[in-house]
């Protein structure tokens, strides 16, 4: 026997054929939900992996809410469980958008993903933060003028 040599008699068992897709861990898809909870606030909430696959469908529902009637946008990512630059790039230009339309953009993290990326790109000071939705949609029910920055809450 082959495999005496070694000190074993068995002959192990055959490996039953597995696709590469069965060995590639599950990823997790990006999901949104969007609400509207006053006139001029939109929220929308994304959870999962945000990435370059992901990116353009994050940055496409940005684009499509974030209108000249939107008066505060929160991005509520707290639910991420990956961010990469590619969806850094779509929060950059969402910023950008909603300050060429007077507009506030307030993100929402608490999440350690989130956050540790925007510290290490250095890019935490160009965003307005929130510890929660309803703290920013608060926040910009209390600001009085279009454009004026919703404060670090």
């Amino acid at each position: 026997m082959p495999f005496a040599e070694f000190g074993r008699t068995e002959v192990p068992a055959p490996r039953t054929e597995r696709s590469a897709e069965d060995l590639a861990p599950k990823a997790e898809k990006l999901s949104l939900r969007t609400t509207r909870p006053a006139p001029g606030v939109i929220v929308i909430e994304a959870a999962g992996i945000l990435d370059m696959n992901s990116a353009t469908q994050f940055a496409e529902a940005v684009r499509a809410h974030l209108t000249a009637a939107t008066r505060t946008a929160v991005l509520d990512l707290s639910g991420l469980s990956f961010l990469s630059t590619d969806g850094v790039v779509v929060l950059m230009e969402a910023g950008h958008r909603a300050l060429m339309r007077q507009a506030n953009l307030v993100l929402v993290s608490q999440n350690r993903i989130v956050d540790r990326l925007l510290g290490i790109l250095d890019i935490t000071d160009r965003f307005t933060y929130a510890s929660t939705a309803d703290a920013a949609i608060s926040a910009a029910d209390a600001t009085p003028a279009l454009g004026e920055p919703v404060s670090r809450l």
